[in-house]
């Protein structure tokens, strides 16, 4: 079959990847000049390695990217870096049962309450019956107050806003089960490996057209055609089978055949957007190598801070210190049309706090934004989720809102993949 996959990401290329192998015929269409999607990268002169323009990693238990990487043959960095929490105004390492049972913030009963609570999280296979609360309801019942406002609820505020208090509470076991210690990456950045992931699929007959965008999805005598442009050409082109791996919204915009009941359960679906920062610094930001840092603070105006370089050796990065000031908001959110210069007016009183000296250190500030970064999980989830084939004939959908109970990442990314190329590959 003549297959036609809308997006360079890791799903459109691992589902790309798949059905060459299945003796099919594949086209990608990406509208970037370079493969990942939301785990794009970039280089800045002097780096012998991309950056991610929002922060990447990968848990160790994350199975389907990295048998992908081996089965290419991909090298990957396994390492155990510091993760810290920031809760009054002090830093902490938070990131073993044992530093939790250390955490001077609570009492020892506190302590216990919420590691025993965390622990049958982490343990019980059964995410389904979670669903059908709130983690905000039974999250303060299970671990206490005290515990659940100083270092949950912050998150859950910050990263979901006004859908905090509607978060299913199997989100956060999927969150709490999946976490690994120690962290992979990919040798030279996930631009780097999608870039492989790209020749791997050219090489295989696969084509793949950058700075393409797709204009329209239509159905015609049993047959779908793309529609896309390039700078030089408008184009037609015409396919067995199209997997679409955008947003649902934009699905939606270049989809006119679908119906409007099914357009309007995809926008029942709602998500949020992100907005990054990435310092260049000649010095790092943290005294005590801290990599990952969860801000436990509400209304603070950054989510995480994300020293990259003290999980990453900085030597392929031209010996700079690179860290993320990363934030969850909602698309309409005022950072979105900031400048870098604005933004750090709000946040830089803020990392001062941490680092009074850092502005000192500071090379430059480049701001990357995605208007639908992550979906929004509230209860009964599974019962909202599209399925992959759409009222378009022929046409079907694969995107992050589909990825349950575990959450959106690029190990995700590639199992959606093989799932929507096997349910192709298997239909004759």
């Amino acid at each position: 079959m003549k297959i036609g996959i809308i997006g360079a990401g890791f799903t459109g290329l691992s589902a790309a990847y798949r059905l060459l192998k299945d003796q099919h015929e594949v086209t990608i269409f990406e509208r970037d000049e370079v493969p990942g999607g939301l785990a794009i990268g970039y280089m800045e002169e002097g780096w012998e390695w991309s950056l991610e323009q929002h922060y990447h990693h990968w848990f160790t238990n994350d199975n389907a990217v990295l048998g992908l990487a081996h089965e290419i043959g991909h090298k990957v960095v396994i390492k155990r870096p510091k993760t810290s929490s920031f809760v009054e105004n002090e830093i902490f390492q938070l990131d073993s049962p044992l530093t939790l049972l250390k955490f001077p913030k609570l009492t020892l009963s506190s302590r216990i309450r919420m590691a025993i609570s965390l622990g049958l999280l982490r343990f019980n296979p059964y995410w389904k019956p979670l669903e059908k609360v709130r983690a905000s309801v039974v999250l303060p019942r299970m671990m206490g107050n005290r515990a659940y406002e100083m270092l949950w609820e912050p998150l859950l505020v910050n990263k979901f806003g006004k859908f905090a208090g509607s978060i299913s509470l199997a989100w956060f076991w999927a969150r709490i089960t999946k976490r690994t210690s120690s962290l992979a990456y990919p040798e030279g950045g996930f631009l780097a490996f999608a870039e492989h992931l790209s020749r791997e699929v050219q090489e295989a007959g696969g084509k793949i057209y950058f700075a393409s965008e797709v204009s329209g999805i239509s159905s015609e005598k049993g047959r779908t055609v793309i529609a896309y442009k390039t700078k030089k050409i408008n184009k037609n082109e015409t396919f067995d089978r199209i997997i679409v791996t955008l947003p649902s919204f934009a699905f939606n915009k270049i989809a006119s055949e679908l119906p409007d009941s099914y357009k309007k359960k995809l926008m029942s679906l709602k998500g949020i957007g992100a907005v990054n920062l990435v310092m260049r610094m000649k010095k790092p930001f943290f005294s005590d190598k801290t990599y990952w840092l969860s801000v436990c603070e509400k209304d603070a105006p950054v989510l995480a801070v994300v020293e990259h370089t003290n999980f990453m050796d900085k030597r392929y990065y031209n010996n700079e210190s690179l860290v993320y000031l990363g934030n969850y908001l909602q698309p309409n959110h005022p950072y979105f049309s900031m400048s870098e210069k604005d933004i750090m007016k709000e946040i830089g009183p803020f990392l001062k706090r941490i680092n009074p000296e850092y502005d000192k250190s500071v090379i430059s500030i480049r701001k990357f934004a995605a208007s639908f970064a992550q979906p929004v999980i509230p209860t009964n989830y599974s019962g909202m989720i599209p399925k992959f084939k759409t009222p378009i004939k022929n046409v079907f959908l694969a995107n992050m809102q589909q990825v349950y109970p575990w959450d959106r990442g690029t190990n995700y990314a590639v199992e959606l993949g093989y799932k929507v190329a096997g349910l192709i590959s298997n239909e004759n």
